[in-house]
């Protein structure tokens, strides 16, 4: 139990709404394949993509690494962003970077598909 008395300027910040919020912002985006999304009437929206560089070697370091469910939902995000609600994935997963000791990507295509409700 929390009591709070004689503050009445008291102000506490959370970013607890904020992350609320993006999981039902994301809940909005449905991922389709390439085949599928050709069977809608869908506004391509342009490329997103996000990536993780882990310079160090370090392993503590290493279990820290984004997983790659976390780099999904950062596109969906950007998918919200940019208007839309339906992502085509082409790719997620580790790539060779010669400047990261660990190098990880995800990238998509943004689209809206007018589902006429």
């Amino acid at each position: 139990m929390v009591f709070v008395s004689g503050c009445s300027n008291l102000s506490l910040r959370t970013n607890a709404g904020t992350i609320a919020l993006g999981n039902a912002t994301i809940a909005g985006v449905d991922t389709y394949t390439s085949a599928e999304m050709s069977r809608f009437k869908a506004q391509f929206l342009g490329e997103v993509t996000t990536s993780y560089c882990e310079n160090s070697s370090d392993p503590e370091k290493l279990d820290d690494l984004p997983s790659l469910s976390s780099m999904t939902k950062s596109l969906k995000l950007q998918v919200t962003q940019r208007g839309g609600n339906a992502i085509v994935m082409k790719q997620c997963g580790k790539v060779n970077y010669l400047s990261c000791a660990v190098y990880l990507e995800c990238n998509g295509e943004a689209y809206f598909i007018d589902r006429g409700f």
